[in-house]
Parts: structure tokens; sequence; C-alpha cells
């Protein structure tokens, strides 16, 4: 291999490396981020927004679920807000506010609104690689502890 090959290998290769480089920080959580699955009929969507202020808002929405809806009908919703705190890969939630609406009850049925004191992911730890968001932590599906991972995409 000459020179000049050997230049462009390494910046390929940097390129690369660059490219799949994990960051962990407040400041590159800032935004949104979100993701969306099948279910059933229908599909639900996740958004997380971190904002700079360490205010932070998780919404699920579902679409599509009930008879007589098309599939980006909306069906229900619970969002979640509270504060955020990052330390290392670390990043500590509190909601202090949930609310809910489900169509189950009706077109016109009323959001409900808590306000409560709890966290959304249990030892959570972050990663960001280039546009993707993921979050390792614990979740309790069963009453039971099961490590859980979630990866969301930014979303500008």
């Amino acid at each position: 291999m000459n020179r000049a090959s050997f230049v462009l290998y390494l910046a390929v290769v940097a390129g690369i490396t660059s490219c799949t480089t994990s960051t962990n920080s407040e400041t590159s959580l800032i935004g949104n981020w979100s993701v969306r699955e099948s279910l059933g009929p229908g599909y639900y969507t996740t958004q997380l927004t971190f904002a700079g202020d360490g205010t932070f808002t998780d919404a699920v929405r579902n679409f599509g679920s009930y008879p007589g809806q098309s599939k980006d009908d909306l069906s229900s919703y619970t969002i979640m807000s509270g504060t955020y705190k990052v330390e290392g890969d670390q990043l500590q939630t509190n909601i202090t506010h949930i609310a809910v609406w489900d169509r189950f009850y009706g077109v016109n049925s009323p959001e409900t609104v808590q306000t409560v004191n709890t966290t959304v992911f249990d030892q959570t730890h972050f990663r960001i690689v280039g546009p993707m968001l993921t979050l390792d932590y614990v979740s309790y599906p069963a009453d039971a502890p099961v490590p859980t991972t979630m990866t969301f995409v930014r979303v500008e």
C-alpha cells in the first residue's frame, strides 16, 4: 500500500469512528427524540423532549386502536412532565405531572391530570450515537425488575 492509499485509509477509518462515537452530555441530550411502534391495527409514538432548563416531557400517543378509526386517528395519550438531571451517562428523571386522555370514554371525554412525584425510567444510563438516543433502564412490567432498552431518533 502506498503512502497516499494509507492516508486515505486512515481518513476513512477516522471518519467512520467519529460517526459511531458516543456522546453523553446534558447538552447533547437537549432536543426532541421519538420512536414509533406498531400496535395491533394502529401504532403508538413516544416522544421525549429535553429542554435546556432541566425540564422534560415524555409523551406517548396511541393511534388507530379502536373500531372505526383510521390508523392515524388519535386513540389515547399519556403525557408526563417533570425535571431531569444528567450525571455522566446516568439520566435521573422526576415526573411531577401526568395528563391522560382516552377516546374509549368518548371523543369529548375530559383529560385527567394528576400531580405526582415519581420517576419514569429507573436506574437509567444513556448513550447518544449520531442521531440515536439509547436508554438502558429497569422497568417493572410484572412487579419484577427487568432490564429494558429503548432507542429513539432525534427529531429536528
